[in-house]
């Protein structure tokens, strides 16, 4: 008997067949092109930080591109953040063993979201209790990376930059803080990653907001962060960033986020060593 080709069978055997054949080419493509999405994102991330500190577009070319300036003028370490101290080979080691297997270059490649994800007994997460999580996050990673502007000689370090998150409206937003060496004032704020509402909440990415930040305060005369972003011109306040019009949710989302990442729960403990002067950090990378 002639094969129908019109038939409800046929029509699904090569339905399947081109699903299976789609399938097996998008899983193969996602595959091949892992290692250059991961290269990518950690080049757009060493980009945000280099703009956060003050590099404008024309000095990263000039300096050799993204990656070569980040490689000369930025020191990397991992602390833990239950201490405050430097905690480079026990965040590998953690790492190591959820992962079961060797990670080197542990300074580069630790992936504190993918951490912070970990169940408690891992080593890599606390469970944060309610009044705790202010910024919505449920845990936080036990180690986190700073990273360090140097001056052009090395001899010292211009700023401080913090890995930062907290919930907006309707997404996690992850950025970077930039603060000076005194700890007290801010030298830039942006996201990298976020997905308010465009024209509203989006507009923490607006570069003319993002202008507000440098030099605003962090902490009050009691030591409380008294950073936030609040409705009003809060030009004349030292603590104070305008509020997103339109953007309640999301401004609160940002204050909240940086109450949480620049007090105890957060980078408060790292802060204190540095003012202290009783840790260092830094090294060269593995």
């Amino acid at each position: 008997m002639p094969l129908n080709k019109d038939s409800t069978a046929n029509t699904f055997l090569v339905a399947t067949v081109l699903c299976l054949v789609c399938a097996l080419v998008v899983s193969s493509a996602a595959v091949a092109l892992k290692s250059t999405q991961a290269n990518n994102v950690q080049l757009d991330r060493k980009k945000n930080i280099l703009k956060v500190t003050g590099f404008t577009e024309e000095e990263i070319k000039a300096g050799g591109g993204i990656t070569e300036l980040f490689a000369s003028r930025f020191e990397t370490t991992i602390i833990d953040m239950r201490t405050g101290e430097e905690a480079v080979d026990e965040a590998k080691a953690a790492m190591e063993k959820a992962k079961g297997k060797e990670l080197p270059n542990i300074k580069a490649t630790y992936d504190q979201l993918w951490a912070s994800k970990r169940p408690p007994e891992s080593g890599l997460s606390t469970k944060l209790e309610k009044k705790q999580d202010v910024p919505g996050i449920k845990k936080r990673e036990n180690f986190s990376h700073v990273f360090m502007l140097k001056s052009e000689d090395g001899s010292s370090v211009e700023k401080f930059v913090f890995p930062v998150r907290g919930m907006g409206l309707w997404s996690m937003m992850q950025g970077y803080l930039a603060v000076e060496p005194d700890f007290q004032t801010v030298a830039g704020l942006t996201f990298y990653q976020q997905a308010e509402t465009p024209g509203l909440g989006g507009e923490v990415e607006n570069p003319n907001w993002k202008a507000k930040w440098p030099d605003k305060k962090i902490f009050d005369a009691e030591g409380q962060v008294a950073l936030s972003v609040s409705k009003g011109d809060q030009t004349a306040n030292d603590y104070g960033v305008d509020a997103l019009s339109g953007a309640t949710i999301t401004s609160n989302g940002v204050s909240n986020m940086l109450e949480f990442w620049m007090g105890e729960d957060g980078f408060g403990p790292y802060i204190d060593l540095q003012k202290g002067g009783t840790t260092t950090t830094g090294g060269d990378d593995e």
